[in-house]
Formats: C-alpha cells, sequence, structure tokens
C-alpha cells in the first residue's frame, strides 16, 4: 500500500501566501456504455451459452418421411467477477490542515473518476486487442495483468477463421471487399464493411447480414477525421469522394470517438440493433463503483477513503456484430 500523502508532498497548501488551489484532472466521459451491452449480475461467476436454429425445410416425396432437424448447442463463455478499487490515504495533518482547510474534500471524488478511467481503458483495449488475439498484458499502476479476451470459439473478437456452430464453412469480420482485407477508412472501405456483414450466416449456415450502423475510431483520429468528411457527404446525398452526381450507396453511420484507442487509422463498426445479451461485447457488474467510508487508523490517525467496484467483460459472439480493419491491407494470419 503507497504511504500515506503528506504535508511535505503538497507543501502548498499550507502556504497562507497562496490563495487559490484548485484541483485539476480529466473527467472521462463514459462511452463504453455506447458500443458494451451492459448489464448486472448478482452472481461471482456467469456462464452463457445458446442453440442454433434449424436450416432448411425440405421437399417430401409422396408418401415419404419428413426430414428431420434439430438444433445445434453453441459456444460456452464463462463471466467471472474481477474487483477494481483505489486507496487515498492522508496523514492526519494533511487532512486537517491541507484538504480541509483548503476545501479540497472534493477530491474524494477522484476515486470514482479514478474507476471509470480504468473501465473505458479496459473496454478500448478489446478492440485494440481484437484483432486474431486471444490474450493481452494490462498494465496498470500496480503491475501487469494477462487477460483473455477470446471468445466463445476460443478466437479474438475479429477473425476470419471464426467456427460455425454445426462445422460449416468458416465465417470472416475483417473488413473484406472480395480482394483486400483490412481496407483504410474511406468510401472503398465503408462500402467493404457493409459486403462483410452482408455474409454473415448463423450457426446453421442461413442468411443472417448485419447493418454496420456505428462507427468506432480513436478521437481526433486520421479515421475519425475522414468519417466525418465522408458522413457529411452522404447525409447530402451525394457521393463521397467523387464528383459524380449519384447518391450514396450507403447510408449514414454513427460515430463514437474513444480517448483510449491507440492506433489513429484502425477503425471497427458494429450493428447497433444486435446490442444485447446475445451478441457482441458484455459489460457484466455485481457492484457498481461505491466509494467507502472514511477510515482512521487509530495508531497513526492516518486517514483513508478508497473506492472499488466489481465487474468482468468480454464477449460470446462478435461475429455476428463486429467488423474491423487494421487499416494496412495486410491478409489475415493463417
Amino acid at each position: 500500500m503507497a504511504a500515506p500523502y503528506t504535508l511535505a508532498q503538497a507543501s502548498d497548501l499550507t502556504n497562507l501566501a497562496i490563495k487559490k488551489i484548485y484541483l485539476k484532472s480529466s473527467e472521462p466521459e463514459n462511452m463504453y456504455s455506447k458500443y458494451f451491452n451492459v448489464r448486472s449480475t448478482t452472481d461471482y461467476l456467469e456462464k452463457d451459452s445458446s442453440l442454433t436454429g434449424l436450416g432448411e425445410a425440405d421437399f417430401v416425396d409422396e408418401n415419404a418421411v419428413v426430414t428431420s432437424d434439430t438444433p445445434v448447442q453453441g459456444y460456452d463463455v464463462t463471466y467471472t467477477q474481477n474487483m477494481v478499487g483505489v486507496i487515498l490515504p492522508f496523514t492526519y495533518r494533511m487532512w486537517k490542515f491541507g484538504i480541509k482547510k483548503r476545501d479540497l474534500t472534493n477530491i474524494v471524488s477522484e476515486l470514482k473518476l479514478s474507476i471509470l478511467r480504468k473501465k473505458e481503458k479496459l473496454c478500448a483495449e478489446r478492440l485494440i486487442n481484437s484483432f486474431e488475439t486471444t490474450s493481452y498484458t494490462h498494465t496498470g499502476q500496480s503491475g501487469s495483468k494477462s487477460i483473455t479476451v477470446s471468445g466463445g470459439d476460443a478466437l479474438g473478437a475479429i477473425d476470419d477463421d471464426h467456427t460455425r456452430e454445426d462445422g460449416g464453412t468458416n465465417m470472416n469480420n475483417y473488413v473484406y471487399d472480395g480482394t483486400t482485407y483490412n481496407l483504410a477508412f474511406d468510401y472503398p472501405g465503408l462500402k467493404a464493411a457493409h459486403r462483410t456483414m452482408a455474409a454473415f450466416v448463423d450457426g446453421r449456415g442461413n442468411p443472417f447480414p448485419g447493418s454496420p450502423d456505428t462507427l468506432v475510431v480513436k478521437k481526433a483520429g486520421t479515421a475519425a477525421f475522414k468519417a466525418k468528411e465522408i458522413l457529411r457527404a452522404i447525409t447530402n446525398n451525394k457521393i463521397p469522394e467523387s464528383m459524380d452526381n449519384d447518391g450514396s450507396a450507403v447510408g449514414a453511420f454513427k460515430i463514437i470517438e474513444l480517448d483510449y484507442l491507440t492506433s489513429n487509422t484502425q477503425w471497427w463498426m458494429f450493428d447497433s440493433s444486435r446490442m444485447g445479451d446475445r451478441y457482441g461485447f458484455q459489460f457484466i457488474e455485481s457492484e457498481a463503483p461505491t466509494v467507502d467510508a472514511t477510515h482512521t487508523v487509530y495508531k497513526t490517525k492516518e486517514i483513508q477513503t478508497s473506492a472499488t467496484t466489481m465487474f468482468d467483460l468480454g464477449f460470446n459472439d462478435a461475429a455476428r456484430m463486429w467488423v474491423g480493419s487494421k487499416a494496412d491491407s495486410s491478409s489475415p494470419t493463417s
């Protein structure tokens, strides 16, 4: 545990010549709930699975046996609640003559903001590490932690080899135009995202096309600026990046810009109509961020306040809701 905050570390607080002390920090916007399905639980462990529907009915010849069919069991994924927390300790003198005297007790609000930053970072890292990645190393203030990011089919969120439940042809959700994977975000790339989602199938191989209506990019990145340019053209019923007078072949889309993404060019799109418990990324919380009552250590009179939350995040089936692109025209690994 870190040593308590002392007067020596912030001597300005007791310097009477300094009339104003301002608390300055980032206030992250709650963005993860715009692309994760957020729900609550009362259980330490949650496991979800699925059943496919049926295939196609078939012709029945006279006096012949009607074809039978049964669903196929889908994949399982387990969500295990993790605790995330932070403690803010002060010496008694710092609390009495520094924090309280300067009316800086609102510094306690930093505890919840600290938790929100962690949530935003963890959720963004699921996209950063979505391309054929099954685990990564997360770095935090107290060290590193290996985090598994595979779904029900034991593959990353974006892959060209998603295993179909009935053992049929593998599915792809890399942005693909029929020739090239991982297109940059431009008008051809946007059309390729629609093409990729149009090829989605269900667990029995029946057509299950999606509609990419929401784009996720790094805030103020190359892809974000290009998206706004394209969106303006589409809303004006123009073909983006063209002098032709025809209308756009695709519709308008929403843009989500994230602070914690690291690439200016990589991009993802999802079908927001499928956001829910069945498809896409899940954020499952058993305890909302809670600021604990202030605690005094009797031996030293140290003042401690803390905040914790409990949640897990992941996905079972992202392949039928999301597409993604590295924007480098590379081919997926075999």
